[in-house]
């Protein structure tokens, strides 16, 4: 974290926080604005990795016209932000109470060491924001320069490169070039908090009131997006149970028996983690404190109500959407699903005298 800037109009807080911040660390620099009509115009200008934010109007008034800062920095230029305020009251809108980039603390006496303690919490993902920013500014600026430089773009006709723009945009965030070429860990198969108003294929339910740490807790939705937007064109919605990983571990552990640990890490990625199932089980990774590690099993199957399902903040609905799976991966999902449900019933044959005849025939060949 690299500035700091603190928005308040009573100079001698204001300036306590300022000499604590910078005391702890002489590379962090704070500026000050005591205008709250002004607050606005600063944080675009100055860009703060961090905002320290007063609510009143001197100490003892009721009028709050940090309100109106606090409402900008969350529509329009949101960054991590402490809301420093003798003020209890209510905001428009309501601040998060569990929100990671949000903390709201109480003016009082030593109060400022909470405001250093939440700034020194804010500084890990600080560096991570300025850099999601940098990239994305980076990948616009690469799709305004290629996209339309080509020369292919009607440029009387502003839709082109509106729509065109977003598409490139999205594609080019994927490209492993853009970060280093670095592997993709396995958690970015998650779009967290799940996208879209309706629920969509490959997204997480977790049952409300569940134990949220136990794989039994989570449900995979099977059915196709299209038949479930807006309004939704069905009543119910077919999802797979999911599991912990043990089950399938044992069960491929006893399939491969390969007893050697090496190996057996080696059989399952080649045959499990990197065709995405196997045999009616799909592997899903966790997602930091939000997702435990799970199998879904694909033939562990249950018809859910459309209308049981809501968003991850409802309090109404039995099943809550928590998370989607980005493509490819969804299709992944949709596939394995397709091969597991879609297999033909084979009748018992005499597989070993083919395996021989195949192979005498290639040997001869």
């Amino acid at each position: 974290m690299k500035t700091v800037l603190i928005i308040d109009d009573e100079p001698d807080v204001a300036e306590i926080i300022k000499a604590t911040v910078e005391s702890d660390n002489s590379e962090i620099f704070c500026t000050i604005e005591a205008d709250f009509n002004k607050a606005a115009e600063q944080i675009a200008k100055f860009r703060p990795d961090a905002i320290v934010l007063d609510l009143m109007e001197g100490r003892r008034s009721r009028n709050l016209p940090g309100e109106s800062t606090w409402k900008s920095i969350w529509n329009k230029t949101f960054c991590p932000i402490v809301i420093y305020t003798g003020s209890d009251a209510d905001l428009d809108p309501p601040v998060p109470p569990n929100h990671p980039f949000v903390k709201r603390i109480p003016k009082g006496s030593g109060s400022q060491a909470l405001v250093l303690a939440a700034l020194r919490e804010f500084g890990p993902a600080v560096a991570s924001v300025k850099r999601l920013r940098d990239e994305v500014d980076a990948v616009i600026h690469k799709v305004l320069r290629d996209t339309a430089g080509d020369g292919h773009m009607p440029m009387e006709d502003e839709t082109y490169l509106l729509h065109v723009g977003r598409r490139r945009i999205a594609a080019t965030m994927d490209d492993p070039t853009i970060d280093g070429e670095r592997k993709m860990a396995s958690w970015e198969q998650y779009l967290v908090p799940a996208i879209g108003e309706s629920p969509l294929t490959a997204d997480l339910l977790v049952k409300q009131g569940s134990d949220r740490s136990k794989p039994e807790s989570y449900r995979l939705i099977l059915s196709p997006s299209c038949d479930m937007a807006r309004g939704g064109k069905v009543k119910s919605v077919l999802v797979a149970n999911c599991h912990p990983p043990k089950t399938m571990l044992d069960k491929f552990r006893s399939a491969v028996k390969e007893r050697n640990e090496t190996e057996f890490l080696k059989q399952l990625t080649q045959l499990v983690l990197s065709q995405g199932s196997w045999n009616g089980w799909m592997p899903l990774p966790s997602f930091a404190s939000l997702l435990p590690a799970a199998v879904a099993n694909l033939k562990d199957l249950e018809l859910l109500p459309f209308t049981s399902i809501g968003q991850g903040n409802s309090t109404t609905h039995e099943y809550l959407r928590v998370a989607s799976i980005d493509s490819p991966f969804r299709e992944q999902v949709a596939w394995a699903y397709l091969t597991t449900a879609a297999r033909p019933g084979m009748p018992d044959r005499d597989l070993a005298s083919w395996a021989a005849e195949f192979v005498k025939a290639g040997s001869e060949a």
